[in-house]
């Protein structure tokens, strides 16, 4: 049998495959920009993208079944929120006088919140968006400081004040992520 068989690659998200289009494109603008670094380290977050969305996880039965059963467009997640990150380290936009760090922060915790919401739907059980919102608040709570203690480990923290607001943005992106990737959706007209 194959690795990917046909109907694992109709299974992929468009848009996360979209999305790694301009993940390349970025590193290839870093690269004429002769930012190498940031433009080989953008290669790499990508090949970690790929590592996540192109294994055939519906059929993988060593992984937990609410993996298994995660809504693929939910794989343009990680991709975008490469995609944010990536022009902040190679251009240095994290540490200029401008809102990039907080927007970055608050749009990847709303990115995290819609998986935990994907994998949390995966039971088919209603939840109330009250509890929704606490389980977004406590996911979000623990990815924001694992975050920030890798960027303390990595030196690239910054102050104190850009910690703290780093794990408020994070951690109310992840809440509202939640509650709005529960939301029904609507069908589609037609």
């Amino acid at each position: 049998m194959a690795l990917l068989t046909r109907a694992d690659w109709r299974r992929q998200s468009r848009l996360a495959w979209a999305c790694l289009g301009l993940v390349l494109l970025v590193a290839g603008c870093l690269w004429l920009l002769d930012r190498r670094g940031a433009a080989l380290g953008t290669l790499a977050a990508m090949a970690g993208c790929l590592g996540l969305i192109l294994p055939p996880r519906e059929r993988m039965a060593v992984l937990p079944g609410r993996l298994r059963r995660l809504p693929r467009r939910l794989d343009a997640a990680p991709v975008l929120a490469t995609l944010l990150s990536t022009p902040g380290y190679g251009l240095n936009w994290f540490h200029g006088a401008n809102p990039y760090d907080e927007v970055v922060h608050l749009l990847s915790g709303i990115l995290a919140g819609a998986v935990l919401a994907g994998l949390l739907h995966t039971d088919g059980r209603p939840r109330p968006r009250g509890r929704l919102a606490l389980l977004g608040l406590g996911f979000g709570l623990g990815l924001a400081v694992a975050w920030e203690a890798f960027e303390a480990a990595t030196g690239l923290i910054g102050s104190a004040g850009d910690t703290v607001s780093d794990i408020v943005l994070t951690t109310a992106g992840a809440a509202f992520g939640n509650v709005w990737g529960a939301a029904p959706r609507r069908p589609a007209p037609g």
